[in-house]
């Protein structure tokens, strides 16, 4: 089953059953959440939420394509304006740990995959989130091709690039962690940087004179 396609519906109308569900997943939990309590939330009539989404989880699927559009837009927008490897790497970082601070009950939201995302969508996300994927890899190539970041098995970019900002951001959003996770960036971007930089590149970044190590 494919992912509805929200394109078709007026953005006002669009954006306040998405806006709705959000919230109402937020309060009530998405299990909890009834179709009933989206409509009043949102100001949308029955039939008209029936007749955009037909189903809870539908609305749940479409919210989290939204939001996964939304925040591999802003990594990629960013990316595209990098300068070098370093730069480039960087920016994902921050991106991804500014976007969270940003939208906390839509990074919840995409946390809780599994309880957002029946299985009848589940491929659908899975190539969405694939596709944007591949974009950020088709950006970060003339680096690659320089011998300035390492060539890897496609699976162990996300998990070396992001998996400390990941569980920093988890701890955060489950009340975990006090602290602003912004606050350990330049720290988290370093360590992903030495990850993923080649021997040649850790070079070049230690020999510049500009260069320094973020603060122990």
């Amino acid at each position: 089953m494919t992912t509805p396609d929200t394109t078709a519906i007026p953005l006002d109308r669009k954006s306040a059953i998405l806006a709705a569900a959000l919230a109402v997943f937020a309060e009530k939990g998405i299990e909890a959440a009834t179709i009933d309590d989206i409509r009043q939330r949102s100001l949308a009539s029955v039939g008209s939420i029936y007749h955009h989404f037909g189903t809870k989880e539908n609305i749940a699927a479409a919210l989290f394509a939204q939001g996964l559009d939304d925040y591999w837009n802003r990594l990629l927008a960013g990316v595209r304006e990098a300068g070098d490897a370093r730069a480039a790497i960087h920016i994902l970082l921050a991106t991804h740990l500014e976007w969270i601070v940003a939208r906390p009950e839509l990074a919840r939201f995409l946390f809780a995959r599994r309880q957002a995302v029946s299985p009848a969508h589940e491929q659908a996300i899975r190539q969405l989130t694939g596709d944007h994927f591949k974009t950020m890899l088709a950006l970060l190539k003339p680096w690659f091709q320089q011998g300035m970041l390492r060539r890897l098995a496609p699976e162990l970019y996300a998990p070396l690039l992001l998996g400390p900002a990941q569980e920093l951001a988890r701890n955060w959003l489950g009340g975990r962690l006090r602290d602003d996770p912004r606050a350990a960036i330049e720290e988290l971007s370093a360590a992903a940087w030495r990850s993923l930089a080649t021997d040649a590149a850790l070079a070049a970044t230690l020999s510049r004179p500009d260069h320094q190590e973020p603060s122990k």
